[in-house]
């Protein structure tokens, strides 16, 4: 049996939407990722907290959207001692102890990310000991994102976009066979959608209920969130 090949998509998820699962969705198909684990960031370093509704009501919500969904779990993974809002020490957390099996890390982000993560914390250590799964469009410049990357990175990068599936896979295996983490990027059709602009349409009382799984869309209109009237 070879090594558990895990994804691990973290985000503030506020709120999730269906651009989120389509991801998830896509990514576990083309790298046959066994599970993902959706880490909910608690105080992401990055973003505001003030425009973030309270993580429980983040976690209810990621943990509805996944209902019934078995190789997708919800994950307190950040609150884990010691807590951390560092993707480096969430991806620490998942590589120790799988009850005996190995385990091979993805981290799983969109395409922004990339020009990005050279600035997240300790991203030498980070982008070295782990492979990356970013969703970037065709207008994302593999160019932009080196001269961001540390060095050590910038020669893993496998830009995937532009292939087909059967050579997208034939590729992604070429690339594990090397036993070393790689950047990959790929194209996988992921929907215009996003958290500010949901939450700008509810705030404004306009239609959002399609940009979301019917669970949350109740939830966020029970609890009144983002300004739901």
């Amino acid at each position: 049996m070879g090594p558990l090949k895990l994804g691990i998509f973290g985000g503030s998820f506020n709120p999730i939407h269906l651009g989120h699962l389509h991801l998830a969705r896509s990514v576990q198909r083309l790298f046959g990722l066994d599970r993902i684990h959706f880490v909910v960031a608690a105080a992401p370093p990055h973003k505001p907290l003030e425009k973030l509704v309270p993580f429980i009501h983040r976690y209810a919500m990621v943990s509805l959207a996944l209902a019934g969904r078995d190789s997708f779990s919800p994950s307190l993974a950040e609150l884990d001692p010691p807590s951390s809002p560092f993707s480096l020490h969430t991806l620490e957390k998942f590589s120790r102890g799988r009850a005996g099996r190995a385990a091979r890390i993805f981290f799983i982000a969109g395409g922004d990310s990339l020009l990005e993560v050279g600035e997240w914390h300790e991203s030498r250590e980070l982008l070295t000991s782990y492979s990356f799964i970013f969703a970037a469009r065709a207008g994302v410049s593999v160019a932009a994102a080196k001269s961001v990357l540390p060095p050590e990175a910038r020669q893993r990068i496998q830009d995937l976009r532009g292939f087909g599936a059967r050579q997208v896979r034939s590729r992604i295996r070429a690339a594990e066979s090397l036993d070393a983490s790689v950047l990959f990027i790929v194209d996988v059709g992921v929907p215009d959608i996003s958290s500010s602009r949901i939450r700008a349409l509810i705030s404004g009382g306009k239609a959002y209920c399609h940009l979301v799984p019917r669970q949350v869309c109740r939830y966020i209109q029970k609890l009144h969130l983002y300004g739901e009237r």
